[in-house]
């Protein structure tokens, strides 16, 4: 609460009595700093040319991480540039995503992550990323997916 001294002051300016004022200790004025900043939405970024801006969810990218941390061992390896790309990521509070700037070689290859995902048991980011984004990973020649939509289960 302000001391009376002030409330009297607040009075004589405002021409009628002042019930009551707060004054604002040091992290009053903060937080109120603090929330309207924290309101404010970040400017938008536009992506470099040559880029797409992507937005994963949190078990996508930890997918893609699982690719990117088996880069040495895998016949076929992430794209040049991927990794940096996700350890850029930024996390999106408005959309709940981790945002993403990667370039056509980097979406075929997060594709091929959530490939190797859905061979591992979960359809989900790899379903969302070709209905979002219009990639999907194509399998070699001769390796046939089940495809649980159909009823297929297992390995043919």
């Amino acid at each position: 609460m302000a001391p009376r001294e002030e409330q009297s002051e607040l009075s004589a300016k405002a021409g009628r009595p002042v019930p009551w004022a707060v004054q604002l200790t040091a992290d009053g004025w903060d937080t109120l700093l603090y929330a309207q900043v924290r309101a404010t939405p970040p400017p938008a970024e536009e992506p470099a040319p040559g880029l797409q801006q992507v937005g994963l969810r949190r078990s996508e990218l930890d997918a893609v991480r699982r690719f990117l941390d088996l880069s040495g061992q895998l016949r076929q390896g992430p794209a040049s540039g991927l990794r940096s790309a996700v350890e850029a990521a930024r996390f999106n509070a408005a959309s709940n995503r981790w945002v993403v700037y990667v370039s056509g070689e980097q979406m075929q290859s997060m594709a091929r992550a959530f490939f190797l995902e859905r061979l591992s048991g979960s359809t989900g980011p790899a379903n969302r990323f070709a209905r979002v984004y219009g990639v999907r990973h194509t399998p070699s020649p001769g390796l046939r997916v089940p495809d649980p939509e159909r009823g297929e289960v297992g390995w043919a």
